[in-house]
């Protein structure tokens, strides 16, 4: 049992790490959807999503891992489509 939870503990750590960059992220994305309605642009563009989707995905090395990478991107997508949603909706 103690592997396991020095497992647990250096994941604790790394997920700490994912949550960190995941604020600065969605930082960003107010970023952009104030930049978006100031322009008058969309809240999707598929391009943009396709070549992020692509370029994030052809990093993993590990073939085995790309398909739940793919699960993790999708997921900040709609994450960030939706607050960007949100904010135009409030604004």
């Amino acid at each position: 049992m103690n592997k396991l939870n020095t497992y647990r503990e250096i994941i604790d750590e790394i997920d700490e790490k994912i949550i960190n960059l995941y604020e600065k992220r969605m930082n960003v994305v107010k970023d952009v959807i104030n930049f978006k309605l100031e322009n008058n642009i969309p809240v999707t563009d598929s391009n943009r999503e396709e070549l992020m989707l692509n370029k994030n995905l052809n990093k993993i090395k590990d073939q085995n891992l790309k398909r739940y990478y793919h699960f993790v991107l999708e997921g900040f997508l709609k994450a960030s489509k939706e607050m960007q949603n949100d904010i135009k909706e409030n604004m």
